[in-house]
């Protein structure tokens, strides 16, 4: 009866989770998500958006090419973009479930279903207009198939070819869908390789597959490479590593209750383990390769974080498909140590439920700094030009107009000129031409002050906080 009533409250979790799957698909846009709208605009012909914008991106690019793809299947829309991402998330549950190891329990795949539907940041992630809810489909597909893979190495078997054929093409779509997914396809593939070395099974096509695989993703390699080592590529993300930190398991876990109580949890669970297999820990493999994807990820990108910081929240998304199936492992594995604890499958996935109800942790309001200046401009101080600062965005200029055509109000004519020692000349000068600057700060206006030689005739107008409007004039000279 526990046990029937924990299915139950847990199921009631997850179905309200996936309701809100839908009902949240109509968010305005984000900032981020105005890029990736550029970057698969249907008005613009595919050559000139990979020219202009998807290779000057250091992101990879198989979601914008997907995303393209799909705006010439109907008139874009908000939701219809984000049906997109929807789709991905949906296929994740069925992944979780009909994907798992043949030999699991039923009540084992369903815990892995009743986290997934109610963790929190992967509700998120199905209608976010980005390549998260891909990428962590294809992170679920090569982490299901490779514990198949390794339960077989381990019983000195051979695996079908079509296992491993889901395998690497599922690892190499994610590598171009995500760096995170690619970082932990080969940390996954890796782990494979000791496998095989260790029960002398399948060495050279794990080599080999692997190798052909890196082979076929070395070319965005060296697109990136390329972008960061540029004299104007740079890294935005600067956040202190313990602040991150924190964040980062807010993000994934939830609140702070519901964090210490999962590391308790934890901890049990792997004394447990240890005490229960000792010299064959591992051999578990559904408690060894998750843990070890999750070990290895943290190494390499406190590594790469020495040059380039991607300790972000949102970036460890695309661990949270070893994370759940780790989690899975431990419930599991108390529940048959101690039957009693059943019932942390469905404390857990009500907690996660419960924290999305206020709406606080996931419903993100609309960007609308850019849509409110450009209205100030066409209604307030009647101008048809705006000069823009389009070196402080990060983007292309080709993907930055894109994204500035959305936000001009309906029916204005605005003709946007970017910012340069000419234009600025020109807007210094009467009648002067207002000088917007996307993502405003002090900083950047002394830059802006410095390279143009102007500087604001007044304080300038704040939309949203992050956008500056202004008229200028030439600094004098000392």
């Amino acid at each position: 009866m526990l046990t029937i009533l924990s299915v139950c409250l847990a199921s009631i979790g997850a179905l309200y989770m996936l309701g809100r799957r839908l009902t949240d698909l109509h968010m305005g846009f984000l900032y981020d998500e105005m890029y990736t709208l550029a970057t698969a605009h249907p008005g613009h012909p595919f050559p000139f958006l990979w020219r202009e914008m998807l290779l000057k991106d250091v992101n990879p690019p198989l979601y914008n090419v997907l995303l393209y793809g799909w705006n010439h299947l109907a008139q874009p829309s908000v939701v219809w973009v984000r049906l997109f991402s929807l789709l991905a998330g949906l296929l994740t549950l069925a992944v979780s479930f009909w994907g798992a190891p043949k030999d699991w329990p039923p009540l084992k795949k369903f815990t892995l279903l009743a986290l997934t539907a109610t963790s929190n940041a992967l509700a998120i992630s199905s209608f976010y207009v980005r390549s998260y809810a891909w990428a962590i489909l294809t992170v679920f597909i090569f982490t299901l198939v490779a514990l198949r893979l390794a339960r077989q190495l381990a019983g000195g078997q051979f695996p079908a070819k079509k296992l491993w054929a889901v395998f690497f093409i599922s690892g190499l779509a994610g590598s171009y869908l995500h760096f995170f997914a690619a970082g932990l396809f080969f940390i996954t593939a890796l782990i494979l390789f000791g496998y095989a070395c260790r029960y002398r099974t399948a060495r050279k096509t794990v080599f080999w597959g692997t190798a052909a695989t890196f082979a076929l993703w070395t070319p965005w390699l060296a697109v990136t490479y390329h972008i960061m080592a540029a004299p104007t590529g740079m890294w935005w993300y600067a956040t202190p590593w313990a602040r991150a930190s924190w964040e980062i398991l807010q993000y994934l876990l939830g609140a702070p209750a519901v964090i210490a109580w999962i590391l308790m949890l934890g901890i049990l669970a792997v004394v447990s383990l240890v005490h229960t297999y000792r010299s064959r820990l591992f051999a578990q493999v559904d408690f060894a390769l998750p843990l070890g994807q999750l070990l290895l990820l943290l190494g390499v990108v406190a590594v790469i974080s020495l040059k380039y910081n991607l300790w972000m929240d949102r970036y460890f998304t695309l661990a949270l498909p070893c994370i759940l199936i780790l989690l899975t492992e431990l419930i599991y594995h108390l529940y048959q140590r101690h039957h009693l604890f059943v019932v942390l499958v469905p404390l857990l996935a009500l907690a996660w439920a419960w924290q999305y109800i206020p709406q606080q942790f996931a419903y993100i309001r609309e960007y609308e700094g850019l849509k409110n200046a450009f209205s100030f401009v066409t209604r307030e101080l009647k101008a048809d030009t705006v000069v823009v600062d389009m070196d402080k965005t990060g983007y292309s200029e080709a993907a930055f107009r894109t994204m500035l055509a959305y936000f001009v109000p309906a029916g204005a004519t605005l003709r946007l000129e970017r910012l340069t020692p000419q234009t600025a000349a020109r807007a210094a000068q009467t009648p002067k031409l207002p000088v917007l600057i996307p993502l405003c700060t002090q900083m950047h206006m002394m830059e802006t002050s410095l390279t143009y030689n102007i500087e604001e005739d007044q304080p300038p107008f704040i939309f949203d906080n992050d956008v500056c409007l202004m008229t200028v004039h030439p600094v004098a000279e000392p």
